[in-house]
């Protein structure tokens, strides 16, 4: 089951923030692998809604993320008041001064990465403003989630949840999803099973084989193989696309490599193994679309589907 982004985000919109957080994220994050989370929301939260953390590598030390969530487009001009993108900036502010108490040692920790989430978009003058917040001289940074990879996460954890939380009709939204499909694309979900079926399996069972960071990685290879015709990705491009540093995903690379699902040659990236059917189907997805005339202007829709089909 797969639902559109801006349904999703019409679900989320409904909701107080503080209970999008603690209902809907709080139980993805947990889904997703994150540890030690714990919704902070409230009149004391600090500009911190979620807060957990990752551990870095190879000392195995505790690196704490704050999340502030928001609704709606996040925007800055020279025109208007911009009260609203101030008050995140000085929130965003708050959170980096935030002190978290650790149980086991008693020592005190502070969020040394901040996620700032909503369910629009985020402009990129807003990016700028809000990134003044990041303390100088201290390994402090700010990522960014829109509505986009808030809907990506949703379908990809929580998509069964999601749909019990909010009591969906779920034969509606896949009976209108479908004939959408059918009547604006030729290459469409049916047209996929109906040609591919044995790439689209293969590739679901080599999805289950890794964990939720090693599937991160090879997603953006991904996302990459779409958006530059390309089946290799640059060590630089893919932590700046996770939001991440080598550290943090040194242990996950290894795996991949074990599992013969990449290789690395000179900082390049690339497919190997049983893996290589992930960027072969997402190759003859693009092919088709084009001899369609189809994958120009709909390269969104191209990425979706593919992840849709081998869900």
């Amino acid at each position: 089951m797969y639902i559109d982004d801006k349904t999703i985000m019409r679900y989320l919109n409904a909701l107080h923030e503080h209970k999008m957080a603690k209902d809907i994220f709080v139980p993805i994050l947990k889904k997703m692998g994150s540890k030690g989370v714990k919704f902070t929301g409230g009149t004391g939260e600090q500009g911190i809604d979620i807060e957990y953390y990752e551990l870095s590598h190879p000392e195995k030390f505790k690196q704490y993320v704050g999340i502030q969530f928001k609704k709606g487009d996040i925007t800055y001009s020279a025109k208007g008041t911009n009260n609203s993108i101030k008050e995140i900036k000085n929130q965003a502010e708050e959170a980096f001064q935030k002190e978290i108490c650790s149980v086991d040692s008693g020592e005190v920790n502070y969020i040394s990465r901040l996620i700032v989430a909503t369910t629009g978009e985020i402009n990129e003058n807003a990016r700028k403003l809000i990134n003044k917040a990041k303390v100088k001289g201290e390994n402090t940074r700010i990522s960014y989630w829109d509505e986009q990879r808030l809907a990506e996460y949703i379908n990809e954890y929580w998509i069964d949840e999601f749909i019990d939380y909010f009591e969906i009709n779920s034969e509606k939204i896949l009976y209108e999803e479908n004939n959408e499909n059918e009547d604006g694309y030729i290459v469409n979900e049916n047209y996929l099973n109906e040609n591919y079926e044995k790439e689209i399996i293969k590739c679901r069972k080599v999805k289950k084989t890794m964990n939720t960071w090693q599937w991160e990685i090879i997603k953006v290879m991904i996302h990459n193989l779409f958006d530059n015709d390309s089946s290799s990705i640059n060590m630089s491009n893919l932590l700046m696309e996770l939001e991440s540093t080598e550290d943090n995903i040194s242990n996950e690379l290894r795996s991949l490599i074990q599992l013969s699902y990449i290789n690395i040659d000179e900082g390049e990236i690339c497919f190997s193994g049983n893996a290589s059917v992930l960027s072969k189907l997402a190759k003859i997805l693009i092919e088709d679309m084009i001899e369609a005339e189809e994958f120009i202007g709909n390269e969104e829709y191209a990425k979706d589907l593919f992840f849709e089909i081998i869900q």
